[in-house]
């Protein structure tokens, strides 16, 4: 059976790119005492842990298959993947700086102190970030700007690929009429 070979790192992506939003949200909802339907600042707490420390734990692995996988398909390292690995590694060490700050008690308390900056702002702009460059890699040819890419049938003269496979191949093409097949 033929299938695309699963990717790690596309997977793993998602998930540090969700939690960051996730810690942001249960940070200032923990801070301003808010209870929504029975979710109290002890959940908000939580949540802030779970989101922080998973993303810290998967990070690691999705930066780890991210160098692996370029290195599989990639040549070299564009200044779009550098730039990945530089903000993967920037969100590691302020995740855990966060994380050693909120076990400590250190850092501030409210929203306008360096963590709840470093968590509401630092960590949702690095993995906005993140999903830029990811999304830029990715999708390439679907950017929304005008790209390079040229259909070969609108080139001059028009490519046809089969012409270019024929060429080298050891036997002739098998020609099969559609029409007459479904008749048959």
């Amino acid at each position: 059976m033929d299938h695309q070979p699963v990717h790690l790192h596309s997977m793993l992506v998602h998930a540090v790119i969700a939690f960051a939003p996730l810690a942001a949200v249960s940070f200032v909802l923990d801070r301003a005492g808010v209870t929504v339907g029975g979710i109290d600042s002890e959940v908000w707490r939580l949540l802030l842990w779970v989101a922080l420390v998973g993303m810290l734990i998967v990070a690691l692995p999705a930066t780890l298959t991210g160098i692996s996988e370029r290195n599989h398909m990639y040549a070299n390292w564009p200044r779009s993947h550098r730039a990945k690995l530089v903000l993967s590694l920037i969100l590691v060490v302020l995740v855990s700086a966060e994380i050693a700050a909120l076990w400590s008690g250190a850092g501030g308390r409210g929203v306008v102190s360096w963590l709840g900056l470093a968590i509401v702002v630092g960590n949702c702009a690095v993995a906005l970030a993140l999903s830029y460059y990811g999304l830029r890699i990715t999708l390439g040819r679907q950017g929304v700007g005008s790209t390079s890419y040229v259909p070969d049938m609108d080139r001059e003269p028009p490519v046809d690929i089969l012409d270019m496979v024929a060429e080298q191949a050891q036997e002739p093409p098998k020609m099969i009429d559609v029409q007459k097949e479904g008749g048959e």
